[in-house]
């Protein structure tokens, strides 16, 4: 019997949105904030490409097909970067992590990258062992485009893959069978040599669960240093929701076979030695991932391009369009619950890191861990909680309701 207190995924973003509401800020602020010196020296990076030369089935993100040849944006990406140049705020930190997302930032060509890549390393000072990482499609991703990211110490690939089934490939829209994606990929790790992590997707219409064995077979045979895995989202505006409304395709879901294929893929991966390194990824210990733990713990993440958000001390950011940018505040409350959310993503939570962002009121958290392993969530221990199978299913229902009851005592 599937027995659970949950009965459908919730963004945990969301529920702080609900719970503490932001306050608008000035673009002063923001400019006048970066004259001064950084509490931190650590710091990130976020470029966002809001273009593909193709669009998955399931996707709606910040994103349009390519109809030009990117000039005038990559242009557009230089310029912002220079902006930061003689920020003294910028000068004084050292950036510990570099994102390039979208989109597809492999989409620009060959002497576009060089001139946006060179700009970014002449402005911003990388820390001794920075992550430097590009989301890409293997066939946008040429070995010519290759070499000049590696020139500039790209040393991560996030790639995404989304399924080996070909049935699977041609439903979600993605590019080419399973046996050049397979061979695209062994070649790839004989000329790159930094981190190679792939994106897998299950439970999408009328897959088997064959096709998510095999995913887990085929993705353990090829290696990569880690897997990030999602249950498809199904967005308004995405194709698949188009043919879902029209009555051209059919997706009867079920809570109960979303969670057996997770665990089926969770099951088959671990025995070819990945650990859960957090809710939706899993790794050989070689990708720390250090791109979300900085966002985890908010870090200063400087947002570059249309469709990015990042942050700098307690303003937010996000660049809605070339013109417009939308600041505002975080207040302590709210620093909090973004904390608290981030800390427990992992598959192990310290209770010192708990303690460290909700202080006098941990006694009351506990409480409620404690509730949680009754309910076979979590496994507490001495110094910290581990989440169960069942556990890291529903972990973002978990950090959830966490945030609410420190919003509850907090008020």
């Amino acid at each position: 019997m599937f027995n659970t207190r949950f009965k459908s995924h919730h963004d945990v973003k969301d529920v702080i949105t609900s719970k503490v509401k932001r306050k608008i800020s000035l673009p002063f602020k923001y400019w006048s904030l970066l004259n001064k010196d950084p509490i931190d020296i650590d710091g990130g990076i976020y470029v966002h490409t809001p273009y593909c030369d193709k669009i998955c089935s399931f996707c709606n993100m910040n994103r349009k097909q390519l109809d030009n040849d990117l000039e005038d944006y990559t242009n557009y990406l230089v310029k912002e970067i220079n902006k930061y140049k003689f920020k003294n705020y910028i000068q004084k930190k050292r950036f510990s992590v570099v994102f390039f997302g979208g989109g597809t930032p492999t989409i620009f060509k060959p002497h576009q990258l060089e001139k946006i890549l060179k700009a970014l390393r002449e402005t911003f000072i990388l820390a001794e062992n920075f992550e430097f990482t590009f989301e890409t499609t293997l066939h946008n991703l040429t070995w010519e485009k290759l070499e000049v990211m590696k020139k500039y110490g790209v040393n991560r690939l996030s790639i995404g893959i989304q399924t080996f089934s070909d049935r699977g490939r041609k439903l979600l829209n993605r590019t080419y069978d399973q046996k050049w994606v397979k061979n695209r990929i062994k070649e790839l790790r004989t000329k790159f040599e930094g981190l190679v992590c792939i994106d897998i997707i299950y439970n999408y219409l009328d897959q088997t669960e064959e096709e998510v064995i095999n995913d887990a077979k085929i993705a353990s045979e090829l290696s990569p240093d880690s897997i990030s895995f999602y249950s498809l989202m199904i967005h308004e505006g995405s194709k698949i929701s188009k043919d879902l409304n029209t009555g051209e395709k059919t997706f009867d879901y079920h809570l109960e076979r979303d969670r057996k294929l997770h665990d089926i893929f969770l099951n088959n991966i671990e025995k070819e030695g990945y650990n859960i390194l957090e809710h939706t990824k899993v790794s050989k210990g070689t990708d720390s991932y250090s791109y979300i733990k900085n966002v985890h713990q908010l870090k200063d993440l400087i947002p570059i391009g249309v469709g990015a958000g990042g942050r700098v001390s307690n303003i937010e950011m996000f660049n809605l369009n070339k013109i417009v940018t939308f600041y505002a505040t975080d207040s302590p409350l709210s620093t909090k619950l973004k904390k608290l959310s981030g800390a427990t993503q992992y598959e192990f939570v310290s209770y010192e890191s708990i303690k460290n962002i909700v202080g006098d009121h941990f006694d009351e958290i506990f409480k409620l861990l404690k509730d949680l392993e009754k309910e076979e969530y979590i496994i507490l221990f001495d110094d910290k909680y581990q989440y169960t199978r069942k556990g890291t299913f529903w972990g973002n229902n978990i950090s959830a309701i966490l945030v609410e009851k420190l919003f509850e005592l907090e008020k």
